[in-house]
């Protein structure tokens, strides 16, 4: 009798172990059924925001079923409203994220987050842009050296603005008056653009941002580009010169990417990453973002999680060596 109960049990386990790989396979055999909504951490008209919604624009055409994409903006606690809510949908895959490396590797440092890099599936990175201080055209300073020397003389004199505190924007300044000693004022906001919106209306002095959001604006020549703080340069930034040929060893990019919750069916996944692949090769969002100045940086979900992990390590590092965390 022991030994019936034993193998009746077994067989419940096997049963219930293929049923789950049967629901777990007819999921993805039908996915998608409906619209998929896309959730972007920052306030509309930043890069993220632009970049979300030139994926949404064509992605109808790849995806099965040619189920529509919404992007949905939750801005907030400098990433992490719209990321905890992405973190906390339902895994199904109608509700995916599209993050930055901020909320991603910064602020589950700082802010004790509901999420982590290992309570996100990632999907695919994006884009890649570094990040410019800019200030504005009629501004003292005409170069890098000559905003150097005012803020080394003038402590806290000079305000910036960022798209939200603890963010890479953020960090990568704390790192770099760490370098050098320069104390600056650091005034966050809810998104790239309100930060530039404050630099044009004179509430700040300058303003640290991704390239692609600063870039409209120096063309228009309302801006001056005073430093890049990246790890490369875009073409149309190219006199620009990076912190370290200035002798400062700081230097640091935002990546985007999606990313969906961690209990998303690895199927489903993969029919998101392959859909959003050839998305990122269509001509029409290849050309939307040569007009933000940035060019697709792919890579998929085990390539794009390395980067994830390995940027959440280094900035945890970086962190405590500002002092910010224990």
């Amino acid at each position: 009798m022991k030994k019936m109960m034993i193998l009746f049990a077994m067989m419940l386990v096997f049963a219930a172990g293929c049923q789950s790989e049967s629901t777990s396979n007819e999921t993805a055999a039908d996915f998608p059924e409906r619209s998929i909504d896309i959730i972007v951490p920052y306030a509309p008209g930043g890069t993220t925001d632009t970049s979300a919604r030139a994926l949404a624009s064509v992605a109808s055409q790849y995806m099965p079923n040619e189920v529509e994409v919404n992007v949905i903006n939750k801005a907030g606690g400098g990433g992490v409203v719209g990321t905890t809510e992405a973190s906390s949908a339902k895994p199904d895959g109608y509700t995916i994220g599209m993050t930055t490396s901020g909320p991603m590797t910064i602020k589950p440092h700082t802010d004790n987050t509901a999420y982590n890099p290992d309570t996100l599936k990632p999907i695919l990175q994006v884009v890649g842009t570094p990040n410019v201080l800019v200030v504005q055209a009629d501004a003292p300073w005409e170069d890098y050296d000559e905003w150097f020397e005012y803020v080394s003389n003038n402590p806290e004199a000079f305000s910036y603005g960022t798209s939200g505190a603890g963010l890479t924007q953020h960090i990568s300044m704390e790192a770099f008056t760490a370098e050098t000693g320069a104390e600056l004022t650091h005034v966050p906001f809810e998104g790239g653009a309100p930060a530039l919106s404050a630099l044009l209306g004179g509430h700040v002095e300058g303003a640290l941002v991704q390239t692609t959001e600063a870039l409209p604006h120096i063309q228009s020549g309302e801006l001056r580009p005073i430093v890049n703080t990246g790890t490369f340069k875009p073409e149309e930034l190219a006199d620009v010169p990076l912190l370290t040929e200035k002798g400062v060893d700081v230097q640091s990019d935002v990546w985007t990417g999606l990313v969906a919750p961690e209990d998303t069916p690895d199927e489903v996944v993969q029919i998101l990453h392959d859909v959003f692949k050839e998305v990122l090769e269509d001509e029409q969002v290849i050309e939307t973002f040569e007009n933000l100045g940035v060019s697709t940086s792919y890579a998929g979900p085990e390539d794009f999680y390395e980067i994830i992990k390995q940027d959440y390590d280094i900035n945890g590092d970086v962190l405590k060596a500002a002092g910010i965390i224990d």
